[in-house]
């Protein structure tokens, strides 16, 4: 399961808001056998009308989303201290007219947009083997969290991210999380104060469970402009590219320790790349990846492939007395990281035909090492209790986060698909802020951040109440802002189209209703 370090105050406040990883209330005990869960329901409105490929669609004040999802959640002792878990979610969704217009369209392929959303599935299955009075081997389907930011992405690559029901606002990364089938032992080395974990996934999970799967599918979430437009048609995903291949083996090792007042760890890792990549297709004046191309030339465009990479991170935590708040960092370098470019590799100048005059990114791959890094600052806010009446100090973070491409060309694409070319250095700053009231039931939140390379930003203001230990009800805006807008498939050459202009249209109200049991 997830393993934290010690300053882990951002996933608390985020979990308490959230209200789905409450503590454990009312669990049921079949002698050894223990159960719990919950279930939950989401819903969705459009605050504006989304954007497609010819303009905006007519959505404004509809349903996105109606979503049910029933998860339990169940360990069993068993002989030699052996301890099995387990986690099965079941998700249902009740059809809006506005997926039937987006279905209509030509979103989903030859899915209904019930059959594309809903899902069945075991997500955790592993047991817990105690060996000797050192080492924990977690042995099945599990999660393993690195790092130290809940946000995006740095050194949290063991596994990808569910994006395309709801993308980028779950407060809950557990349950975006696609869980791996994999060997994670843990093993105490008290006399370097310290614990070393050795991971190994040995490639039998289902292929879908590499890499962050996005809305390519045309859905609620398709990055704007793209809405109703199906294009695994023309670009399908590849899973058994030689360079990518999900079936091939990935493994980690990370070791986390105490110097002093200091939280440290130290890790590398083997992995598919996090975001997927379109692999060119030469028929089409582009160049393979590696020069190889798995699909059929005369029926596709690209295929969507997860190359692998080498991450090395490392990450610090500690406690400041002169400024009374908690700090941590992260920092990933990533070894030949893909992404995709809108001329011939090699020749800057040669544009791929026939994408003269849309050469998002469909040309083929460059390389470039990359360094992620994160800083953060947890404070207690104590004026709150007089400027705004919270019943105790507000929870503050903020998050910086800078990622440089230390081989950066031009014509590097954000995206593929989309105009905007990747800079050097890229900067995004989040903040939360967190209050109480009522002794803790009634908890308003306001999560925002800003690009401050590309422009635009997010806001996501909140409120959870808790009538009690099993209830909780959430709603929340979800704003987004962008300088360069994408209004439809004319303006998107532009080439100051902001990250943030993807979610343009998207500005919703939503709500979240969940019983624990």
């Amino acid at each position: 399961m997830a393993n934290k370090k010690n300053y882990s105050s951002l996933s608390i406040a985020l979990a308490i808001a959230a209200g789905s990883m409450a503590p454990q209330v009312g669990a049921v005990d079949l002698g050894p056998v223990q159960i719990d869960g919950f279930i939950r329901h989401q819903m969705s409105m459009n605050l504006e009308d989304p954007i497609g490929p010819a303009g905006e669609i007519d959505g404004e004040g509809d349903l996105s989303m109606n979503r049910t999802t029933l998860q339990l959640e169940w360990s069993a002792d068993l002989p030699k201290d052996i301890l099995f878990k387990g986690v099965a979610r079941k998700s249902w969704e009740t059809g809006t007219d506005y997926l039937d217009r987006l279905d209509a369209a030509g979103a989903f392929g030859s899915e209904s947009a019930r059959e594309y959303y809903e899902k069945s599935e075991i997500r955790e299955a592993y047991l817990e083997i105690p060996v000797g009075d050192r080492v924990l081997l977690s042995l099945g389907k599990q999660q393993v969290a690195w790092g130290e930011t809940d946000f995006f992405q740095a050194l949290d690559m063991v596994h990808g991210f569910d994006y395309t029901w709801r993308s980028f606002l779950e407060p809950a990364n557990e349950d975006l999380r696609k869980p791996l089938i994999m060997a994670n032992a843990l093993i105490d080395i008290p006399e370097a104060d310290g614990q070393l974990q050795l991971l190994y996934r040995p490639g039998w999970d289902n292929d879908r469970q590499i890499g962050n799967s996005y809305d390519i599918e045309g859905g609620r979430w398709a990055n704007t402009p793209w809405k109703t437009v199906f294009f695994p048609a023309a670009d399908p995903y590849a899973y058994d590219h030689p360079e990518g291949d999900a079936d091939d083996a990935t493994y980690g090792v990370r070791w986390n320790g105490q110097w002093g007042d200091y939280g440290y760890s130290l890790a590398y890792l083997h992995t598919h790349n996090p975001d997927p990549v379109m692999n060119a297709n030469p028929a089409f004046g582009g160049s393979a990846y590696k020069g190889v191309y798995t699909s059929d030339p005369a029926t596709t465009i690209g295929e969507v492939i997860f190359p692998m990479i080498d991450v090395l991170g490392f990450t610090l935590n500690g406690y400041s007395e002169a400024g009374d708040f908690v700090w941590s960092t992260e920092f990933a370098y990533i070894k030949d990281a893909p992404f995709n470019v809108s001329s011939v590799p090699g020749n800057p100048g040669a544009l791929c035909s026939p994408f003269v005059a849309l050469p998002h990114g469909f040309c083929g791959i460059q390389e470039s090492d990359v360094l992620r890094t994160m800083f953060r600052i947890d404070k207690n806010l104590a004026f709150t209790q007089d400027l705004l009446g919270t019943e105790k100090p507000a929870f503050f973070s903020t998050q910086l986060f800078n990622t440089w491409l230390l081989d950066h060309e031009e014509g590097m694409k954000l995206l593929v698909g989309q105009p905007e070319n990747r800079k050097e250095h890229s900067t995004l700053l989040t903040f939360i802020l967190g209050t109480s009231y009522m002794n803790g039931r009634l908890t308003p939140e306001l999560v925002t951040g800003f690009d401050l390379t590309y422009g635009g930003g997010f806001a996501v203001p909140s409120v959870t109440y808790a009538p009690g230990n099993h209830w909780r009800f959430k709603i929340e805006a979800d704003l987004f802002w962008a300088d360069g807008n994408m209004e439809n498939g004319g303006d998107v050459s532009q080439s100051d189209a902001s990250l943030f202009g993807w979610f343009e249209g998207n500005d919703q109200l939503a709500a979240t209703v969940t019983y624990q049991f």
